[in-house]
């Protein structure tokens, strides 16, 4: 009778364990072979992807429902690339070759398209109130950080259900209006660490909140520092029965005001608009900074805690009841830290719930040291 139950068990797992297959690879430039570091992957028309790592090797496990579809590459400063997903799942591993982003100004007229594409992004800065629901609002996310300190293979790992609360919404979009109406807490947590320190309890959340574009209104959507940005029109690309603007910029003035970094020396980003509202969809970054405050990048400072920093961020929005709102958020950094040997992060936010009745929430967690609650972590899902 236990063999039989056994092999019913397993009868009907089999199904449910073939439903998803892992997809392995490296994307590399085609000229040089070197790994392209935090290329956007994904499957087209959906959110669900991953990003290359710093040598460009990516891992992405596909769900069944997605294996006839075609997954994406975007790199910033290269040609983006879409291949079917079911020719991949053939192979074990993949080199991925992405040529270099070129433009033949005797085919394109370089000042003609930027003024096109600086209406586009004037209009969707204008449209953010129209477009994103407004306040007040509620967004409940799973939040994971991975820290790798002077090479430790083993690293850092928090993880913990974060509740943020905005009073206004995207009514009002700017840098001050959601520094005083956005507040979060953290209301379970599980870490491989104790917080016996600042730094150790400080959570990271309030810098990778800032990379919402949307909500801050800053940089690339700003008005008055548009004309200092080099803007390209990428491409144009299909996206849930609509077509998508995605369009690439780079400073050519990298201060605080134009990356959010106090320290950056460069910023390339894409941001990716809906031709139908011109609604905000996505924005991706790769920054360049002498060194950042290991508090936040915004902020000043003369210790060398992190010099030499590389990081990429994305923010990606989602559409619920006819308006959108902030679903996704990470960044992975690298830097070298203070005994001279490089240390390297990843930081993700990922929606698990919406609402337009939350409770209010006063203050923000900068720091935490929650107790650790078996019984949640034992049955919490965590999203793909």
């Amino acid at each position: 009778m236990r063999n039989l139950l056994i092999s019913f068990i397993l009868l009907f797992s089999l199904p449910a364990m073939a439903q998803i297959q892992t997809l392995k690879g490296r994307v590399i430039d085609s000229a040089t072979q070197a790994g392209i570091a935090y290329t956007n992957i994904g499957v087209e028309g959906t959110f669900y992807g991953t990003a290359s790592d710093a040598q460009g090797f990516f891992e992405l496990k596909i769900p069944d429902e997605y294996k006839n579809e075609q997954l994406f590459f975007s790199a910033v400063g290269y040609q983006n690339q879409m291949l079917n997903i079911s020719d991949l799942l053939k192979q074990d591993f993949h080199k991925i070759a992405l040529v270099e982003q070129t433009y033949n100004i005797e085919d394109v007229d370089i000042a003609a398209q930027s003024r096109v594409l600086f209406r586009i992004l004037k209009t969707a800065a204008k449209n953010i109130p129209a477009n994103f629901h407004q306040g007040p609002l509620g967004v409940k996310f799973y939040y994971e950080e991975v820290s790798h300190p002077n090479n430790d293979s083993t690293g850092q790992r928090r993880e913990a259900v974060v509740e943020l609360y905005d009073e206004t919404g995207y009514g009002s979009p700017s840098i001050t209006d959601a520094f005083n109406k956005r507040n979060y807490q953290f209301s379970e947590v599980k870490k491989n660490f104790e917080s016996y320190s600042i730094p150790s309890a400080k959570t990271g959340f309030d810098e990778l909140l800032e990379m919402d574009i949307a909500r801050l209104s800053n940089g690339i959507l700003n008005e008055e520092l548009l004309n200092n940005f080099d803007l390209k029109l990428e491409n144009i690309s299909p996206f849930n029965g609509d077509s998508v603007w995605i369009i690439s910029y780079k400073t050519i003035k990298a201060d605080l005001a134009h990356t959010g970094d106090y320290y950056a020396t460069q910023l390339d980003g894409k941001i990716y608009i809906s031709q139908n509202n011109y609604e905000i969809l996505r924005n991706e970054c790769v920054v360049e900074s002498s060194r950042n405050h290991p508090h936040n990048r915004s902020l000043a400072t003369e210790r060398q805690d992190q010099s030499q920093v590389s990081y990429h961020y994305t923010a990606v929005y989602q559409q619920q009841n006819g308006k959108y709102f902030l679903s996704y958020l990470d960044c992975d950094k690298t830097y070298v830290d203070a005994s001279n040997q490089q240390t390297t992060y990843s930081r993700k936010a990922s929606a698990l719930g919406f609402t337009t009745s939350p409770a209010i929430i006063s203050g923000k967690d900068y720091f935490e040291d929650e107790a650790f609650v078996e019984s949640f972590w034992n049955s919490f899902e965590r999203p793909e």
